[in-house]
């Protein structure tokens, strides 16, 4: 079955981050985190709400990486099974109080088919 939080992660690798859907201990000092947050479903056609965050050493690294998935998204082959993707927000700063470490978010909203 298809899994656009899969298609996501395995694209984002493919780009050469390291990403994963939540933060772990052994995560690397530059990773990427994506869960979904929303999205309505319509005759088999998946509209899912993503959360894209991007976690660095400093805030411009975190912001940087933000933007580079931002523009990769919107001008490259798309994760496989997405047909369009719109910025809904960001990149902007999401301070995480937890590990005290600089993050950024974008907010995209994606459609892609439900079974690919």
């Amino acid at each position: 079955m298809y899994s656009i939080t899969e298609s996501i992660l395995d694209w984002l690798s493919g780009i050469g981050y390291s990403c994963a859907t939540y933060p772990s201990k052994d995560m690397p000092d530059e990773f990427v985190t994506i869960e979904r947050t929303g999205g309505a479903v319509a005759d088999m056609v998946d509209h899912p709400t993503i959360a894209v965050q991007t976690w660095a050493p400093t805030d411009a690294r975190a912001e940087e990486m933000a933007n580079a998935i931002r523009l990769e998204l919107l001008s490259s082959s798309k994760p496989f099974g997405v047909h369009h993707v719109t910025v809904n927000s960001g990149p902007y700063p999401f301070w995480d109080e937890e590990t005290r470490c600089p993050r950024y978010q974008l907010v995209l909203d994606i459609t892609s088919q439900l079974d690919n």
